[in-house]
C-alpha cells in the first residue's frame, strides 16, 4: 500500500504553545483511502530542517500534506522550504496579488508588504483558493505523486481540504470504523475479556485508547469484518458501553433524558460548576437541564439543605447523596447528579488528592460511587464531572 505523510509546521508546535491537531485531523480523513499514514511529523519554522523533512517525505510519501506556514511574517517559510526541496524557483502571480490587494481593501485597509509573498508559489503548483483568509494554498503534482499546502488556521483549511481531497483522485478501499466509549473497565480487562477478538492483522484491527471520558475501543478495517466483529465486542462489553463513535457522555445523558420525558439538576463541590457546563454545551439541553448549584462551602452545602450532621465530613459517600437530594428537590428534578472529593494539591479531611464521590438521586432511590483519580488538579476535575455523567448511564 502506497504512503501519506503529513508534516504540521511551527515552531509553536513543537513547544506545545500552539497544539496541534490539524496532522491527526488531516490523518482521519485520509483512512477511506488506500494509503497508509505511516507518520506524522512537526517540523520547525527554519528552512533547512523544513526542506529536508519535505525531501525525504516527498521521496517516500504518493501524497504529502503540509499544514502551516503560509502567513506573510518572516516565520512562515513552508513556500521557500517546499521550493527549495523541489528545486523549483518561486514566482510572483500578479492575479492573486491583486485579489490579497483587493481583500483588504474591502476590510478598509491597505496591503501590507509583508503579504506579497503570500502571491508566490512554484511552476508546478497550482492555487487552493483560501475563501476564509489571505492565505491560499498549493497543490504540486509531479512524478505521479501529490504535495498539499495548507493553512494552519482550522477554519481556513478545513473547507480548502475538503475540495481537493475528492479532487486527487485517491484510490479508495472498503473501510470501515467503530468507535465503543466505555467506563468502568480499564485497559487491560477490556483485553483480557476480549481475549481472541482483540485482533491486530491485515484488513482488521482492533485498539484501545484511555480517555478521561473511559476506554475508547475501536475497530477499523474491512468493512464487512468489521460489522462481524462489532457485534462479538458488544457481547462482550454490554455493560461497560455508554456510546458509540462522536457521542459525548453529556449528549448521551441528554438522549436519555428526552426518551424518558424527565429532567436533571445539579449540585456541585469540587467541579465548581464544571458538571453543569458540560451539560450546556449540548444544544438543546435547557429542554432536560433544570439548572445547578455550586456548594462550594461547607456554609453552602448547608444552605442548600444537606443536613449539618454530614458536614463535618463533606468528602463522603453520605455527603455526596444528600447533596444530590437536594439539589432534586430545589429544582423539582426527575434526577439530580453530585460532586465532591478533593482535587488537590493537598489531601482533605484524611481522604488523599484524587478521592472524589459522585452521586445519582430519582425516583428509584439514591446511589453513590467512589473514584480514586490520578493527576493534577484539572484532571481530577473533569475525570469526576465524567464520572458523574457516566453514574447516571451506566
Amino acid at each position: 500500500m502506497e504512503r501519506a505523510e503529513i508534516l504540521g509546521v511551527g515552531t509553536e508546535l513543537i513547544y506545545g504553545e500552539t497544539l496541534d491537531t490539524n496532522t491527526a485531523e488531516i490523518a482521519r480523513a485520509l483512512k477511506p483511502y488506500a494509503l497508509k499514514v505511516e507518520r506524522t511529523l512537526r517540523i520547525v519554522d527554519e528552512v533547512g530542517p523544513l526542506a529536508e523533512a519535505v525531501r525525504e517525505a516527498w521521496g517516500r510519501a504518493r501524497l504529502l500534506v503540509l499544514s502551516g506556514g503560509l502567513g506573510p511574517t518572516p516565520d512562515d517559510v513552508t513556500r521557500e522550504a517546499v521550493a527549495l526541496a523541489l528545486g523549483e524557483p518561486l514566482e510572483l502571480d500578479e492575479e492573486v496579488l491583486s485579489e490579497i490587494r483587493a481583500l483588504f481593501q474591502a476590510r478598509g485597509r491597505p496591503m501590507p508588504e509583508a503579504n506579497r509573498k503570500q502571491a508566490l508559489k512554484i511552476p508546478s503548483a497550482r492555487w487552493l483558493k483560501n475563501p476564509r483568509g489571505t492565505a491560499p494554498g498549493w497543490w504540486v503534482r509531479k512524478e505521479g505523486k501529490d504535495l498539499i499546502l495548507l493553512p494552519g488556521p482550522p477554519s481556513e483549511w478545513r473547507p480548502m481540504w475538503a475540495e481537493v481531497l475528492p479532487a486527487l483522485g485517491l484510490p479508495r478501499r472498503p473501510y470501515a470504523e467503530r468507535v465503543f466509549k466505555t467506563w468502568g473497565i480499564g485497559e487491560s480487562e477490556i483485553v483480557e475479556r476480549l481475549g481472541e477478538l482483540f485482533v491486530r492483522e491485515e484488513g482488521l484491527e482492533v485498539g484501545t485508547y484511555p480517555k478521561a471520558h473511559g476506554v475508547e475501543v475501536v475497530l477499523r478495517g474491512e468493512e464487512a469484518r468489521v460489522a462481524e466483529l462489532a457485534e462479538k465486542v458488544k457481547k462482550k462489553l454490554l455493560k461497560e458501553i455508554w456510546g458509540e463513535g462522536e457521542l459525548t457522555l453529556a449528549e448521551a445523558v441528554k438522549r436519555r433524558l428526552e426518551l424518558e420525558g424527565a429532567t436533571l439538576a445539579t449540585m456541585e463541590s469540587l467541579t465548581g460548576g464544571l458538571l453543569g457546563a458540560e451539560i450546556t454545551r449540548v444544544p438543546g439541553a435547557s429542554r432536560v437541564y433544570l439548572g445547578g448549584v455550586v456548594s462550594y462551602s461547607v456554609g453552602a452545602k448547608a444552605r442548600f439543605g444537606v443536613p449539618e450532621e454530614l458536614l463535618k465530613k463533606t468528602v463522603s459517600a453520605e455527603t455526596a447523596k444528600a447533596m444530590a437530594e437536594a439539589a432534586r428537590g430545589l429544582f423539582g428534578a426527575t434526577y439530580a447528579l453530585s460532586t465532591t472529593g478533593v482535587a488537590g494539591p493537598d489531601p482533605l479531611e484524611d481522604e488523599p488528592v484524587g478521592t472524589v464521590y459522585v452521586a445519582l438521586a430519582g425516583p428509584k432511590g439514591t446511589e453513590a460511587r467512589r473514584y480514586r483519580f490520578l493527576g493534577d488538579r484539572e484532571t481530577v476535575r473533569l475525570r469526576a464531572v465524567y464520572a458523574a455523567l457516566a453514574l447516571f448511564l451506566t
